[in-house]
């Protein structure tokens, strides 16, 4: 009897060919998943193939960016990255799909394994090429016709909507460009309101940007390839027109004695909370590839977040960052910073109590430079400089980490005010408004 079953059998071992079997379904589940994480879900639960994918496009399109010498030189090069990574993206899943079927088809025949790849990758690709040995296969060929095209069809559909988010993005950058010159800086933002309107409504204009703030805030999370997507101009970038209105607005409270528009308040919390939440995105694809623990993930997020454990031996400063806002404001800022930590840590409310925001890195000296430049395009400073330059560097502290984080990652343009290079860049300057009629 054991010859008779061995005769029935042919070359096909059961137990050599169950373990590939179990592969290559292990395998189309992996990338099913991830297709469907990516592509499908509307969370900000990015897949570990798909980060892999696009943080290797990353270390490649940077490696080779850092080799030049030049910002112009390396924009160019990183231009690529976000079109290769979705590229790279839809090769990887179909490798994938074409080795998991490839394993089950040798998995339930007796074909060699070249045999297997030939039949599978005729299959998902519906070229009819090979012909079908036997009804089990031809089951796996009936998928395998059906997941090919299903995948390029869903990444049809994704670009446009990619796209559409892009083309949003870069409206409001250029039409800030005016304004904030080319690259963007905050102090140029207020002199240029000045020079044009005189004594203008700033939080008119501060509020165009709290919608906007909100729209990148959430396609840039949930399509983290979007973040790669550069502008069409070298000297523009979402990031650093962001970062431009929100030390705009931040110096706008700094310097003035009468409280703030809530419109204002609005604008950093929602612009400074968009950094934010993109950065930890970010982060979250290296802690995600990394395999990372729950309390390094924590660390990492507070410190995305620009907060520090307090120091017992030194005097509290919590509310220096809040002086120039009414009680109402301070209460509800507070409420918006715990509203944006939940999910995120076990015990929001003692972050507040054991933590504390960092303070920003700009020196006295640049911040005075920026208020002697504010001040001969006619903007009132009214608060004396060292009570304002307190007030700035905290404010700007809960946002600037990040920002800064951001901007070395994807090397952006090196404007002022928007952190350090590596390698080191010159600071790109725009046109300064103010004295374009000096000799």
């Amino acid at each position: 009897m054991t010859w008779a079953l061995e005769t029935d059998l042919g070359s096909w071992d059961p137990v050599a060919r169950a373990v590939p079997f179990a592969i290559g379904i292990a395998l189309l589940v992996l990338a099913g998943m991830s297709i469907v994480r990516t592509m499908v879900i509307p969370r900000a639960t990015v897949s570990w193939l798909f980060a892999v994918v696009v943080r290797g496009t990353d270390l490649a399109t940077s490696g080779l960016a850092r080799l030049f010498r030049t910002y112009a030189a390396r924009d160019r090069i990183l231009a690529w990255s976000g079109p290769l990574g979705i590229i790279a993206a839809l090769v990887v899943w179909l490798v994938i799909f074409l080795t998991a079927y490839a394993l089950m088809i040798f998995g339930v025949t007796d074909v060699s394994i070249t045999q297997a790849f030939l039949q599978a990758g005729s299959g998902l690709l519906t070229l009819g090429l090979v012909g079908t040995p036997g009804e089990s296969v031809t089951i796996l060929d009936f998928f395998a016709a059906i997941t090919g095209p299903a995948v390029i069809a869903l990444l049809i559909g994704f670009l446009p909507t990619l796209y559409q988010a892009y083309l949003a993005r870069e409206t409001r950058v250029l039409l800030d460009t005016g304004l904030s010159g080319a690259p963007e800086w905050g102090p140029e933002y207020l002199a240029r309101v000045q020079l044009l309107e005189g004594d203008a409504d700033l939080s008119d204009l501060f509020a165009q940007w709290i919608p906007w703030s909100a729209q990148v805030r959430l396609t840039q999370t949930l399509y983290p390839s979007l973040n790669r997507f550069r502008s069409s101009v070298g000297t523009r970038n979402w990031l650093i027109a962001l970062l431009s209105a929100l030390d705009a607005a931040a110096l706008h409270c700094a310097t003035r004695k009468t409280p703030p528009d809530p419109r204002t308040v609005t604008l950093l919390q929602q612009g400074g909370q968009a950094i934010l939440s993109i950065d930890a995105a970010e982060i979250g694809l290296d802690s995600l590839i990394r395999f990372q623990s729950w309390e390094r993930r924590l660390k990492a997020t507070l410190d995305v977040f620009g907060v520090v454990e307090k120091d017992p031996t030194q005097p509290s400063t919590g509310g220096a960052a809040d002086a120039y806002l009414p009680l109402g404001m301070q209460e509800v800022e507070k409420a918006i910073t715990l509203d944006s930590l939940r999910g995120r840590l076990p015990t929001t409310k003692q972050v507040l109590l054991s933590y504390q925001t960092r303070e920003s890195t700009l020196s006295r000296e640049e911040f005075d430079e920026a208020l002697d430049y504010l001040e001969s395009a006619g903007v009132s400073i009214e608060r004396d400089r060292g009570e304002a330059f307190e007030i700035f560097r905290r404010v700007r502290g809960r946002y600037e980490l990040a920002a800064y984080h951001l901007a070395q990652r994807f090397m952006l343009p090196p404007a002022p005010w928007s952190g350090p290079r590596h390698p080191p860049l010159p600071v790109m300057w725009p046109a300064l408004a103010a004295r374009q009629n000096e000799p």
